[in-house]
């Protein structure tokens, strides 16, 4: 935990945010401390996820504006882990630090098992298309609630980022990112195609049980094109394939995205001017995730994963998916 922050993480502060959910700080297992706070506690037999998050990290404002969504989400039958009501009976619950705060929200448990290199198969890739298809459908009616301040749009913010801290990254990758943008800037914003997208869909953020996936971690959630999380999912897809000695990339996409949209199309369509811009917003998002890992990573010493991770977003940041055909991603 970041020793300002630990700081005003005190016993007194942990023993509210308890019992404001009802139930006693001991009863909180400590899953990890790093950004966020999050524990695992069970009550009435039933188990769930704490996130304790401090001001400085996100704001109340921010916080609310991923509950209100994943509540009107779960509401309407989306496979998510979705926001709980306090003791209170709000979905949040602020614990002032003197002229800080910590905001803490409580999650149903994704029920199921990790999805890993030993059940990512043609089920599993349906039944990812399907969740984000009908994440996508659902989202189209959603209307912000009261006092929701809505999320940026997450292609604008990023950008942003990125010439912020320009000066540490190759000059060829400032004008691919450009380059792309200024062919984004066509592409049409309706509530058909745009809208708040859970924008980390990856086999780290889902559990399977009985052949259905729920969803979580929904921190990063922003507005942008529903594209936007078909391109991050498979540019995990090409990641996770690097792993793999045999076959042909090509391939391994078409096959996946047969599969994919399988599932997506039970819930939603997209109009082919969206699917063009896939292969765009999978460079986009390398170099987003390569923005990220020199402002975290710069100057600390790496371990051999971290390494190779930072060497492959690298390559994709520079290199494009221009080699990603439309023949290759569409349905």
């Amino acid at each position: 935990m970041n020793p300002f922050i630990e700081k005003y993480y005190t016993p007194k502060v942990v023993e509210q945010i308890a019992i404001a959910f009802g139930i006693s700080a001991n009863d909180l297992k400590l899953l990890r401390s790093n950004i966020d706070v999050i524990y695992t506690y069970s009550k009435d037999r039933k188990k769930y996820i704490l996130r304790v998050t401090h001001s400085s990290v996100q704001t109340v404002e921010k916080l609310l504006s991923e509950v209100d969504w994943l509540h009107y989400l779960q509401q309407n039958g989306a496979n998510v882990s979705a926001p709980i009501e306090s003791a209170n009976g709000n979905l949040i619950e602020v614990i002032n630090t003197g002229d800080t705060y910590f905001t803490a929200a409580a999650y149903t448990e994704a029920p199921g098992n990790k999805i890993d290199m030993y059940n990512w198969n043609e089920p599993v890739f349906q039944e990812i298309g399907r969740v984000t298809g009908q994440l996508h459908r659902l989202t189209k009616h959603y209307v912000p609630g009261k006092n929701v301040v809505p999320r940026t749009d997450y292609i604008q913010t990023e950008v942003a980022s990125v010439l912020a801290n320009q000066v540490n990254h190759d000059k060829r990758v400032i004008a691919e990112m450009q380059m792309i943008v200024n062919r984004l800037d066509g592409l049409p914003k309706t509530t058909n195609n745009y809208g708040l997208i859970h924008n980390d869909i990856n086999r780290g953020n889902m559990f399977i049980k009985n052949g259905t996936i729920c969803l979580f971690d929904t921190a990063d959630c922003a507005y942008s094109w529903f594209v936007t999380d078909i391109a991050l999912t498979l540019l995990y897809v090409v990641q996770y394939f690097e792993f793999n000695p045999n076959g042909k990339l090509p391939g391994h996409i078409r096959y996946f995205m047969d599969y994919y949209w399988a599932g997506y199309l039970q819930e939603n369509t997209l109009t082919q001017t969206d699917l063009n811009a896939i292969p765009d917003i999978m460079t986009m998002r390398a170099i987003f995730i390569l923005n990220h890992l020199k402002l975290i990573w710069t100057g600390k010493q790496l371990n051999h994963v971290q390494k190779n991770f930072y060497n492959l977003i690298s390559s994709f940041s520079l290199e494009t998916f221009d080699f990603i055909s439309m023949e290759l991603i569409n349905p």
